[in-house]
């Protein structure tokens, strides 16, 4: 099975990564439930965004740790991916 091929059968995964570069996160990555999802779903033969409950994109910046930075982050993430049809969470993994 072609894992990122089965992810980018999702629409919102695809959507979500061709406009990830525009958030301007350092080391950015779409993560999580909504890729091995996609991949159970084809095994099941559902649709490939039936049953994911969020979609996670993980950041490392540890230029500055405040949540005040991070919240930037998500602040214009909600613009930019706010059209989409699905729960969007990041997070600067650095925080964590």
């Amino acid at each position: 099975m072609d894992l990122v091929g089965t992810a980018l059968r999702n629409p919102i995964n695809r959507a979500i990564l061709q406009r990830l570069p525009l958030l301007g996160a350092p080391q950015c990555w779409l993560v999580a439930g909504c890729i091995y999802q996609a991949a159970w779903n084809e095994r099941a033969g559902r649709t490939p965004q039936r049953d994911i409950k969020d979609y996670d994109i993980f950041y490392f910046d540890d230029a500055d740790l405040s949540y005040e930075a991070e919240d930037a982050v998500i602040q214009r993430g909600r613009v930019l991916f706010g059209d989409l049809d699905g729960l969007i969470e990041i997070r600067n993994q650095v925080r964590m």
